[in-house]
């Protein structure tokens, strides 16, 4: 790519294309090893706005590029497809420009060492890969972007080679390069030093000065600008004939210091230390951030400390470090007046620069000649401490890599202070302050993309900018970057922005502007990651929606708990993971997003459709939710409902336990059941049924957990399910989405769905799961009182219960029977169910089936007219939902209660009572019980002569009823006309 695009295989030159096809092959070369997506591609080759047929172009040059590079271009190994786009895998050495880095950062190391010989010839070895202008003919945004940072790279290359020429002595010999080079360049001001003390060394000062004079008019002429200070102090330094210019030659200087001559050695130093300002420009949309501003600045600048202040900036990339250092090293600056000393450390490359070369650069910055640079790091360590000791200088290292790379690069002394930042959280270094980064809260991301778009666009369209700054993940450099393309793109709306991140599958690929790019940030921490870390962060992306705990991740990965705890644990260290609590991790939304296309041929069930870890986490879950379903359901044998794979796992101490693991694993357990419903048809039957098992395992938490959502996953199981003709898992699954609708009162969809669940089960012959459908189904009836018809599908749903030996199902259906009973005037058919009921459940140990008995019973007494008696039984309902925490069949119980003592007499315990169970209906959603409790309420407080409150009481529950389709509806028009008012 240093040339002319072109790909050798075995020495022999392979056909590379059209233009646009060279422009995909370096857009795939320069990403090598991770997938692209088709979105990334296109703008990468067209643009903002490529033609209508690109996708089409794309894919034909795919094409070509196999029939290039494949060796078998049917079963390609180097170019594959992968989600969304593509990936291009090749040795990262094979690529020229790659290469050209390694050389680079050799030599930079080699000089680091005082290894000038080898500096140089490394130098050379990356010069002679150039063969012309890089990427000549190859069109496309990214091509020019990459063509850019090429030419920078071999100008940067080249100041080196004649810097390190001038180190050896060669000063004559490299004038007529220096001589064409500033010609070629005028702008460069650096070249201009180099060739005047390359002059000035050879003998020739008024040529040495003339080359200063030069440089001041080109740059007066050209950009209005005056010589840099370093430039004018070296012309400062040839207008008085400062001897220390005239350097001895490498060799002159080794023979002296063999010969321990003093004079030579003090050649090697500046006779007056130099004062650095090194620290970058401040940035000026800097947002957000205030406190840790301000808790830095404090910590840095305390008088009296006794001991190096060292401030921690941590976190994952894109998140601001580096910014924030920069705003907080020059609000202080001006408390180190002996100088500001900034250093890139690389850390998060592939390659951090060695401790010794950053203390050579530090030393020269302090007025140390290259040549007097001691060889060992811990000699330099001490020097720079040495120089250091009694100056106030601010040191920033910036992109740190690990403890090991910061501590030898620490001063001594309490005067100076240092800021670094890392990825990582360094341990091991004693400091003031420590700052762990998080993503931006909505004001500073907000505030961070009107700095840069302006605060007219955003305030047009908050909605838009609060949509925008969510799908960024609030990340600041994902801000930065969709606000600098929108800035680009005055007629653009942010609503255009959105709009395009809106498809997670492109997200990353739109995060992309000019040499900014989010994948850039998390590439770089990714890279890092050894062998097993990168395999876990791919294989959990999938599954850790929105997060995992340590037990699931071990089970998907295969591993003990203990090791797959220290394995995320390091991820986190890598700020690659999140700990939103402990014992559980998560991804921030654009990492997962980068993990998602992510592949390695290597990931163990590669082969398999869907996500490799998907069927052992589900695995797990349905062992631990069987769990859990016998802790509910005690009187049930769960090896009925469920399959043998769900019964491995240990049981819970007890239900508050399998509730907090539920309760704890809910979200995970959702998502589980929404990536079965959305792998292949080749997947087989095993991931959809443990999927449809799960749901069943699940459903008597109904109360305990978001029903709603897990209803919605149920639904595209059962679609799914339905489509590829799997009867037993689509009637589970419809099942599910039938108890949720119902447990909610839509009963004409309650009612559709549980008809797909009987016939489902019908066809696949699963009596279990039919046994609860009709059971549902009769509650159904029963709430829009079809009595009649309720009893039945209760008396089928009974037989099938005993013929199976469900016996706490059994025993709830006669419960439920025997409320339909009730409101067929069989008062005592009820009272008599009821008490069977409730010894047997107590016998099975089933405390939420003893609460549901026990207020059966109390209805079936107030019916009789037995209401001292209807109050002792719901009485005793209610202590045993208050020791299980059965939250639903409370709020039911006391509306029932609170009747009862109304008819007793006592309205005001009646009120209580009511105004209890609709506040607990309130908190738990369930619109059927608030009607009915606005009802008792309001028939209370009529009772209490406070007729405006019962009536808008009524008026309440008759518009909750109504809305539900019920018929309880018209016993709030008798109210209502009790009351002297109408509907």
């Amino acid at each position: 790519m240093l040339g002319p695009v072109s790909v050798r295989r075995d020495g022999a030159a392979l056909a590379v294309g059209s233009p646009q096809q060279q422009a995909l092959l370096v857009a795939l070369l320069l990403r090598s090893g991770r997938v692209t997506s088709t979105q990334e591609l296109i703008t990468s080759i067209w643009g903002e706005e490529p033609p209508g047929s690109a996708l089409a172009s794309l894919r034909t040059y795919v094409w070509r590029l196999r029939q290039v590079l494949e060796e078998d271009a049917a079963a390609p190994g180097l170019l594959v497809s992968q989600r969304d786009g593509y990936r291009l895998t090749v040795p990262r050495l094979s690529v020229d420009v790659h290469r050209a880095e390694r050389l680079t950062a050799g030599a930079a190391q080699a000089r680091g060492v005082g290894d000038d010989d080898e500096c140089g010839r490394l130098l050379a070895r990356a010069l002679k890969l150039w063969q012309g202008a890089p990427l000549a003919g190859v069109p496309g945004p990214f091509a020019e972007q990459q063509r850019a940072r090429f030419t920078e790279l071999r100008l940067g290359l080249l100041e080196e080679r004649f810097e390190c020429d001038l180190r050896m002595g060669r000063h004559a010999s490299v004038i007529p390069d220096l001589t064409a080079f500033t010609q070629e360049h005028p702008l460069q001001e650096r070249p201009y030093g180099f060739l005047m003390r390359a002059l000035y060394a050879s003998g020739r000062q008024a040529d040495a000065l003339a080359v200063f004079a030069r440089a001041r008019h080109v740059l007066g002429e050209e950009l209005g600008v005056d010589p840099g200070p370093e430039l004018t102090a070296l012309h400062e330094r040839v207008l008085v004939g400062d001897p220390l210019l005239q350097a001895p030659r490498r060799e002159e200087v080794h023979a002296s210091a063999r010969e321990g001559g003093r004079s030579a050695a003090a050649d090697l130093w500046d006779p007056v230390p130099s004062r650095p300002a090194q620290l970058p420009a401040d940035p000026s949309d800097f947002s957000g951030r205030t406190e840790q501003v301000e808790s830095l600045c404090r910590a840095l600048t305390e008088p009296g400390r006794p001991s190096l202040p060292v401030a921690l900036v941590s976190g994952m990339g894109g998140l601001g470090k580096t910014t924030l250092a920069l705003r907080v090293a020059h609000r202080i600056k001006h408390d180190f007046p002996d100088g500001q000393l900034y250093v890139d450390l690389r850390g998060s490359g592939l390659e951090p620069v060695d401790p010794a070369v950053v203390l050579g650069s530090l030393l020269c910055a302090l007025g140390v000649r290259a040549a007097a640079l001691p060889a060992v790091t811990e000699d330099r360590a001490r020097l720079f401490r040495t120089l250091l000791d009694g100056r106030r200088v601010l040191l920033l290292l910036d992109n740190a890599r690990d403890t090991a790379q910061v501590l030898p690069l620490l001063p001594g002394s309490a005067e100076c202070a240092v800021i670094v930042t890392s990825r990582t959280r360094l341990v091991g270094i004693p400091a003031v302050a420590s700052v762990a980064l998080g993503v931006f809260d909505t004001p500073e991301a907000i505030g961070l993309l009107a700095a840069i778009v302006g605060a007219e666009r955003v305030a047009a369209e908050p909605g838009a900018a609060v949509g925008l700054v969510t799908a960024c993940g609030h990340l600041p450099l994902a801000v930065r970057i969709v606000a600098a393309r929108l800035a680009a793109r005055p007629r653009w709306q942010l609503e255009t922005m959105t709009r395009r991140l809106a498809d997670e599958r492109h997200r990353i690929g739109e995060l992309r502007a000019g040499d900014l790019a989010v994948v850039a940030a998390f590439e770089l921490g990714y890279r890092q990651l050894p062998k097993e870390q990168a395999c876990a962060f791919r294989l959990l992306a999938p599954v850790a929606r929105p997060s995992i705990g340590v037990e699931s991740a071990a089970a998907a990965l295969g591993l003990d708990p203990h090791d797959a705890e220290e394995l995320l644990e390091l991820l986190v260290d890598a700020a690659m993971l999140e700990a939103a609590q402990p014992g559980r991790y998560r991804y921030h939304d654009l990492v997962r997003s980068y993990a998602l296309q992510l592949a390695d041929p290597s990931d163990p069930g590669r082969g398999e459709s869907g996500p490799p870890v998907l069927a052992p986490l589900l695995e797990h879950l349905l062992s631990r939710a069987g769990a859990a379903f016998r802790c509910m359901v005690p009187g049930d044998p769960a090896d009925v409902f469920l399959t043998a794979d769900s019964l491995r796992g240990a049981d819970f101490a007890g239900l508050a336990d399998a509730r907090v693991w539920v309760t704890a694993e809910f979200e995970c357990l959702a998502h589980a059941v929404t990536l079965a419903s959305q792998v292949p048809a080749g997947a087989g039957p095993p991931i959809l049924r443990m999927a449809a098992d799960l749901l069943v395992a699940l459903s008597p938490f109904g109360k305990d957990i978001p029903y709603g959502d897990l209803a919605d996953a149920a639904r595209g199981l059962a679609e799914t399910a339905a489509r590829r003709g799997d009867d037993r898992a689509a009637g589970r699954a419809w099942f599910v989405c039938g108890n949720a609708a119902l447990q909610n009162a839509r009963l004409a969809e309650a009612e559709w769905m549980t008809r797909l669940a009987a016939e489902s089960c019908e066809r696949a012959g699963d009596l279990v799961i039919l046994r609860q459908t009709l059971n549902d189904r009769g509650l159904i009836a029963q709430f829009q009182h079809r009595y009649e018809e309720a009893v039945r599908c209760y008396e089928q749903a009974i037989c099938l219960a005993h013929e199976l030996g469900h016996r706490s199902g059994e025993l709830v259906t006669r419960l439920n029977a025997a409320q339909a009973d009730l409101r067929c005037g069989r008062a005592e058919e009820a009272l008599l169910a009821s008490d069977e009921a409730l010894a047997a459940l107590r016998e099975v140990q089933d405390h939420h089936g003893v609460a549901y008995a026990l207020h059966v019973r109390g209805m079936a007494l107030h019916e009789l007219g037995r209401y001292a008696d209807a109050v002792r039984s719901h009485r005793q309902c209610l202590d045993l939902c208050a020791v299980w925490d059965i939250r639903g069949q409370e709020s039911q119980t006391r509306c029932r209660l609170a009747e009862t003592l109304r008819l007793m007499g006592r309205a005001k315990e009646a009120l209580g009572e009511a105004a209890q169970a609709l506040t607990l209906c309130e908190q738990r959603g369930a619109e059927r019980d608030r009607g009915l409790a606005l009802l008792v309420l309001g028939r209370t407080l009529a009772d209490l002569g406070d007729r405006d409150a019962a009536l808008l009481r009524a008026r309440h529950a008759y518009t909750v009823l109504t809305r539900l389709g019920l018929p309880d509806a018209d016993r709030a028009v008798t109210l209502m006309e009790r009351l002297g008012a109408s509907a």
